[in-house]
């Protein structure tokens, strides 16, 4: 995919790095000189000297064939300014922001953001829940909070542990999008095994939830 990135300080260099590494083409937005510098130096992605909201860098960028846009400023109003114009004015079919403010959530859904990721309330989750065993951890609300990325680990002595995927009863509005198993990212089939200690990464509908948790209770 040709992947277009509003912002390359650190989150937007390291996101390009990644998605370089997964093999799509990439290309950079960013304004500081010597952060276009760093990332030009390294020489695997387009990089584009110029503001995120300004038409003519967005067009230098390539966003009239892009697949997907990240606005990953540390600048709320930027990120959803250049999430409009990839998606009204440019058709870019999946928008991707990030939230530095939780209060500004609501308007990024509003206004038609694919994915809104507020990485404070991710964080504060993960401090109040991460670690209770076999929790549910909401990570991205998707499609104006029609369903939400979550990730859940399997724990000892959980009913799904030893199990296939297609052995265990799932609820309608869920899906198991991956499994992170020993470090490995796993894409499963109906015959992947899920063992104690896999983190289940799903899509799943808010009223789905409570049985998506039930799958992995513990026996």
């Amino acid at each position: 995919m040709y992947i277009v990135i509003a912002g390359g300080g650190k989150v937007g260099s390291y996101l390009a790095h990644r998605l370089v590494d997964k093999g799509h083409s990439v290309a950079v937005i960013e304004q500081d000189a010597g952060a276009c510098a760093a990332l030009s130096d390294w020489g695997k992605a387009l990089v584009i000297n110029g503001d995120c909201c300004d038409l003519g860098a967005l067009i230098d960028a390539g966003i009239e064939k892009t697949d997907r846009f990240a606005a990953v400023t540390g600048d709320d109003a930027n990120n959803l300014v250049a999430c409009q114009l990839a998606k009204v004015r440019f058709n870019v079919p999946l928008t991707t922001a990030r939230i530095n403010d939780p209060r500004n959530e609501d308007i990024f859904h509003k206004l038609g953001v694919d994915f809104a990721l507020n990485s404070t309330n991710v964080l504060a989750t993960v401090i109040e829940e991460g670690i209770i065993v076999n929790d549910l951890i909401p990570l991205v609300s998707v499609a104006k909070g029609k369903a939400t990325l979550v990730e859940l680990k399997v724990a000892d002595g959980s009913a799904a542990a030893g199990k296939t995927l297609r052995e265990l009863t799932w609820p309608r509005g869920s899906v198991v999008a991956s499994v992170v198993h020993a470090g490995d990212v796993i894409f499963p089939r109906g015959g992947t095994v899920l063992n104690a200690g896999d983190i289940i990464v799903g899509l799943v509908a808010p009223e789905a939830e409570d049985q998506f948790r039930r799958v992995f209770h513990q026996e």
